[in-house]
Formats: structure tokens, sequence, C-alpha cells
């Protein structure tokens, strides 16, 4: 609709004035209009410098070989490889129109380049005003923010699930009640006793494999959208929106690794419930405010409870709790990626 409207408004305004090729108004406001403000500015002044190179050129060219096809085409020539050579190959279409205007009037002269001056001043005038009038992606991308917080937030959740809920249990007939007694974060709901498969066989489903593809397209559709109000925002400052969509795009990698981890253990260690728990408290408090200082102590404490464990004895056990472990420090990672975010924005970085 701008394109079309802004189209027609120039050649009118061309026409009203007299100018010669008026029409070429309309096609310069068609390629003035781009999908953000900053962009449509940035190109504009790209092109008006490609405009003074181009009549450089072109009255060199025909004044000296005269006004003829050949002549012209060594003007492409030079005009698209300097245009090239300085990154204002954005100017080369449009450019590359006017000057067809000398060769057919066979002249280049004072009117005749105020004619063009004015032509390209209507055409790209026009483009950038209308261009002005950009949609508010605000409010729909703070909705679309908060999605993605959940969705994280139950790719977490789904974690804790997949390390407590697993086919077997690689030391029957134990209850973790006693050796959980002492838990390093205070919650309110008591500690969860380990139910074993032969007394729930329902928990003998398959194992948990998490999907990130949705997230995945999902994010890159947000930070595309949010790039592009940025371009739309001539003088308030969207960087904060930027890097905080890109921390969480780094947080999710982590998640994965995570994710491939937990499937490396097929069954369920005592060890793993403190820390499905600890999982599920960075879910519940998973929002875009908190600086997680007092989820970095809590894991402090995981750390130091993990210390009061026995040795592993079989190789097995072993080879389980040091993928736990890694998680673990997946998890330190995790949280200290939006502790260095929040860090950041505090003293001014976003």
């Amino acid at each position: 609709m701008k394109a079309g409207i802004g189209s027609a408004v120039a050649i009118i305004v061309a026409e009203s004035l007299g100018l010669l090729f008026s029409t070429s108004a309309g096609i310069i406001t068609l390629l003035t209009i781009y999908d953000t403000k900053k962009e449509t500015l940035l190109v504009a002044a790209k092109r008006l410098v490609a405009f003074i190179l181009a009549i450089s050129i072109s009255y060199i060219l025909f004044n000296t070989l005269g006004y003829n096809p050949w002549v012209y085409g060594i003007f492409i020539v030079l005009f698209v490889g300097l245009s090239y050579l300085f990154n204002i190959k954005d100017g080369i279409a449009m450019n590359a129109v006017l000057m067809t205007h000398f060769l057919v009037e066979e002249r280049i002269d004072w009117p005749l380049l105020v004619n063009e001056l004015t032509i390209l001043g209507i055409g790209m005038g026009i483009g950038i005003i209308i261009n002005m009038i950009m949609p508010n992606y605000k409010k729909q991308i703070r909705i679309k923010q908060e999605i993605l917080e959940e969705k994280i937030r139950m790719i977490l959740k789904t974690m804790a699930i997949a390390l407590k809920d697993k086919k077997a249990c690689l030391v029957q007939g134990i209850s973790f009640e006693d050796d959980y007694k002492e838990k390093p974060i205070d919650r309110d709901k008591k500690p969860s006793k380990m139910v074993l498969p032969e007394e729930k066989p329902e928990l003998l489903y398959e194992q948990i494999i998490i999907d990130f593809r949705d997230l995945d397209l999902f994010l890159e559709e947000l930070i595309k959208k949010a790039y592009e109000d940025a371009g739309n925002n001539l003088l308030s400052n969207t960087r904060y929106l930027i890097s905080y969509l890109e921390m969480r795009s780094h947080q999710i990698e982590v998640l994965k690794k995570i994710s491939l981890l937990i499937t490396d253990i097929p069954v369920l260690l005592k060890q793993s419930m403190p820390l499905a728990d600890f999982i599920e408290e960075i879910a519940e408090n998973f929002h875009e405010t908190n600086n997680v200082k007092g989820l970095l102590e809590d894991l402090k404490k995981l750390y130091d409870h993990y210390k009061k464990y026995k040795l592993p004895v079989t190789r097995e056990e072993f080879e389980y709790r040091a993928t736990l472990f890694e998680i673990l420090k997946e998890l330190e990672y995790f949280l200290k990626i939006k502790r260095k975010f929040m860090l950041e924005m505090a003293r001014g970085g976003y």
C-alpha cells in the first residue's frame, strides 16, 4: 500500500511541476521504501552519493565520446565497478535509469541536471516520508517474549521430570528420604520419596526427549522482529531487547547440552533427586528481572551437599555421577550467563 500510494503521488507531483521523465519519480519512490526507517535513510544517503558519481562519469563520457548506446555501456561498466568499490551499490539501478535521460535528450546541461535532481528529490523524499509510517511491534514483541519465557520454563520442568522418572533404579529398594533430609535449598514442600518402577508400573514409559526445534524457530522469528523494530526507532535505545534475546539464545544452547547429558543417564540415582529439585527451582524463578544471585548461592549449597556423598563403588555408578556433575556445571554456566547480563545492565551496558 505504501509503495503504491507513494509511487502514484511522486508521479503526480513531478508531472505538476512539468518535469521531463516524471514517471521515474514513481520508480525512485518504490526503490526507496525499505523494511525499516533506518535502512531507508541509510540507502537514501548512499543513492545521493551514487547520483553525484553517476553525473560525473556521464558528463565526462557523453561529452567526450558522444551520446550512443556503446558509451552508455562504458558508463555502466565504470559506474557499477566504482559503486561496488565505494559500497554504494544500492544506487546502481536508480541512477542507471536517470542517466538514460541524458542519452535520450543527447545533452547534459543545467536545466536537465536540475530536472534529474528534482526527480530524485521528489522520489526519495516521498519514499522517506511515507516510510516513516511504520507499525509498532513493541506490544507484540513483549507478548512473544513472555511466551518464550514460558517455553523455556517448561523445558526446565521437563528436564527435572526426565531426571526423576526413569525406567529403572541403579540401587533397587532404597528410600532417598533419609539421605536427603539435609537439603541445600529451602522450600516449603517436603522432599519427594523415590518411587520404584516395580511399585508404579506406569513409569515404565519411553525416555523423555526434549525437542528444541519449535523453540529455536520461535526465538529466531522474535529476534528478527526485534531487529526490525530497532530499525524503526531512530532515536530510542533498543539495544536492551536484542541483547536480552541473544542472552536467552545462549542459555538455550546450554539447555540443549544438558538435555543430551540427561539422556546419557538411563537409571535413577539418589543424587539425581536434589539436582532435579534445583532445576525445578530455576524454572519457578525463571523471569526477566531475576538476577539469579540467590540461585547461584543455592547452587553452591548443592555442591557442598554432594561432597557429603560416599564415593561410587562401581564403574557404572561413577560414570553416571560424573554425568550428573557435568549437568551441574552446565547449570552453573546457564545461571552465570544471566548474571553477567544483569550486571552489565546495572552498569548501563544495555
